[in-house]
C-alpha cells in the first residue's frame, strides 16, 4: 500500500527510434512511441481514457490530437503541461495522480523531442540594448537562455566547495560507460576524464560534455491502477510514492538556494512518503541535462552529504556497471538523448523488469528517479510488484 489513493503501476514503455540527423515528423515519431507502450501493456487506444505530456510548445502533438488519431473514444482526464513542471516527469506524475484519484483508470503518458525545435540550447544574437527590469537580469544570464544559468551554477559549485571540474566530468564519463550497452543510445562511444576536460567550453566553466544531447526522438509511458495490471502482459512495476518540490523563493536568477533550488525539499518529502529508504533503491534514474543538476540532486537525495559529492564519488566506477550504486543505465540525456524524464521512467522499468540486457541490474527491485532541476523538481520511488 503507497500514499496514493489508489495503487499505481506501470505497465507500457515504449520508443520511437532515436536519431540526431534529419527532421522527422513529431507526430510519426510519437506515435511510434506510443503505439510500442500500449502493445507493450498488451492494451489498446480503446482502453485509454487519460492523456498527459509535457511541452515546450510545438515539437509535440497535443493529448486531443493524439486521442483523436488513435481513436481514444473519450478522455476523462487530460492534459498539455508546460515548461514550468519536472522536465517530462510532470506528465508522468499528473497520470499516476489522475489514475490514484479515479479521474481516469488508464493514463498515457509521452515526450517527444525534435532536435530542430532548438528552444534554450540554440545560440542566437541577443539585443544590444536592454532596458526596464531585464536590465538587472541579464548579467546572471536571464537572457542568455538555459546554457549562461547553468555556466553560472557551475562556477558557484566549483568556487563554493573548491572542487575541480572532475567531479562533473565523472557524470560524463559514466553516461557513456551505460550509453555503450544500450543500443538505443545515440552516443555510445567511450569518452575518458580527459575528453572531458578538453572538451569545448560553451560558456565557460560549462563543456560540451557538461550538457545533454539534442535528438529526435519520442517516449511513452501507460499507467493504470495496480489491481488491472495484474492481469495485464507485464509484471507490473508499482508507484511507491512520488513528490514534487520547488524550494522557497522559487527564481531561476535569485533563488533562496542557488545549487540546489528545491531538490532537498523533493527529496525529503518523497522519502517521508515512501515504504523503502534510499538504502533498499538497486538503481536509480537522475535528471542530467546537465552535469551540475546531476550533482545537486545525489546530494539532495542523500546519497552524500552537501558539498560531499566529490569526495563521495571517488573514481566514478561506483555509478558504473557493476558499481555499488548503477545510475542512469540507459547513457541519460547525455548520451541515450534528450528525452526528459520519461525517458529516466522508462529506463527504471525496464530495470526492475529486468528486460534491459547487458545493461541489466542484478535482482534490481527498487529504482529511483529524480527528474527536473532547481525550482522545478519531481521524483518518483518504483518497486516490484
Amino acid at each position: 500500500m503507497t500514499s496514493l489513493a489508489r495503487d499505481v503501476a506501470v505497465v507500457g514503455v515504449g520508443y520511437s527510434q532515436l536519431s540526431r540527423a534529419g527532421e522527422p515528423e513529431p507526430a510519426v515519431l510519437l506515435l511510434d512511441a506510443v503505439k510500442g507502450a500500449l502493445a507493450d501493456a498488451g492494451l489498446t487506444s480503446a482502453d485509454v481514457d487519460g492523456i498527459f505530456e509535457y511541452k515546450f510548445g510545438p515539437e509535440s502533438p497535443g493529448a486531443q490530437d493524439v486521442a483523436r488519431v488513435l481513436g481514444v473514444p473519450d478522455l476523462a482526464a487530460f492534459a498539455d503541461i508546460l515548461p514550468t513542471n519536472p522536465s517530462g516527469l510532470g506528465g508522468v506524475l499528473a497520470g499516476v495522480m489522475a489514475v490514484a484519484s479515479g479521474a481516469c483508470e488508464t493514463a498515457l503518458v509521452f515526450r517527444c523531442l525534435t532536435r530542430a525545435a532548438g528552444h534554450t540550447g540554440g545560440v542566437a544574437d541577443g539585443p544590444r540594448e536592454i532596458a526596464g527590469r531585464n536590465q538587472f537580469l541579464t548579467p546572471y544570464g536571464y537572457l542568455g537562455g538555459i546554457l549562461v544559468e547553468m555556466a553560472l551554477k557551475k562556477r558557484r559549485w566549483l568556487a563554493e566547495y573548491a572542487r575541480p571540474e572532475a567531479d562533473f566530468g565523472h557524470i560524463a564519463v559514466n553516461a557513456r560507460r551505460w550509453a555503450a550497452l544500450n543500443p538505443r543510445a545515440v552516443l555510445r562511444e567511450p569518452v575518458t576524464m580527459d575528453d572531458y576536460l578538453s572538451s569545448r567550453a560553451i560558456a565557460e566553466p560549462l563543456r560540451l560534455l557538461d550538457c545533454d544531447y539534442p535528438i529526435n526522438g519520442a517516449v511513452a509511458t501507460v499507467i493504470t491502477t495496480a489491481e488491472r495490471a495484474a492481469d495485464l502482459r507485464q509484471p507490473p512495476v508499482l508507484v511507491d510514492a512520488m513528490s514534487y518540490g520547488t524550494g522557497r523563493g522559487a527564481d531561476w536568477t535569485f533563488h533562496t538556494d542557488y545549487l540546489y533550488g528545491g531538490t532537498f525539499d523533493c527529496a525529503n518529502r518523497l522519502w517521508r512518503r515512501s515504504s523503502v529508504t534510499l538504502d533498499d533503491v538497486d538503481v536509480a534514474q537522475v535528471y542530467d541535462g546537465f552535469t551540475s543538476v546531476t550533482l545537486s540532486w545525489l546530494e539532495a537525495l542523500g546519497v552524500c552529504g552537501r558539498g560531499e559529492f566529490g569526495d563521495w564519488i571517488g573514481d566514478g566506477s561506483r555509478l558504473g556497471p557493476g558499481g555499488d550504486f548503477p545510475m542512469n543505465t540507459a547513457g541519460g540525456q547525455l548520451a541515450e538523448g534528450r528525452l526528459h524524464g520519461v525517458s529516466f521512467l522508462n529506463e527504471a522499468v525496464l530495470q526492475i523488469r529486468g528486460q534491459c540486457g547487458p545493461r541489466q541490474v542484478p535482482n534490481a527491485q527498487v529504482a529511483l528517479v529524480a527528474s527536473g532541476l532547481y525550482l522545478q523538481c519531481g521524483a518518483v520511488v518504483l518497486t516490484s510488484g
